[in-house]
């Protein structure tokens, strides 16, 4: 069963314990997944038992965004970015 077919809708505003174990898949220890998904770039907070808690509008935001990145052809991703140059950007002069 993949990720996407488990993270469906189950009108829950955020995703439950077996969502989160399915996206954390090899990770036991809580913290570690609060780690791994703040690092996916998803808000955590911790429930009282210190489960993370991920709301699933932001698993939808972030997830969305990683399909559109796979969809697109590789020379669109970073079409304005140099080939071998720095990714950040600079201040215009006023």
């Amino acid at each position: 069963m993949t990720v996407a077919t488990l993270i469906s809708d189950t009108g829950r505003p955020d995703l439950t314990d077996q969502q989160v174990d399915a996206i954390c898949d090899g990770l036991t220890q809580n913290a570690a997944k609060v780690r791994y998904l703040r690092g996916l770039g998803l808000r955590v907070d911790r429930r009282p038992n210190g489960r993370p808690l991920v709301a699933r509008a932001d698993w939808e935001r972030v997830y969305s965004k990683r399909q559109q990145a796979d969809e697109a052809p590789d020379g669109a991703r970073d079409a304005d970015l140099p080939a071998n140059g720095p990714r950040w950007r600079t201040a215009m002069p006023a």
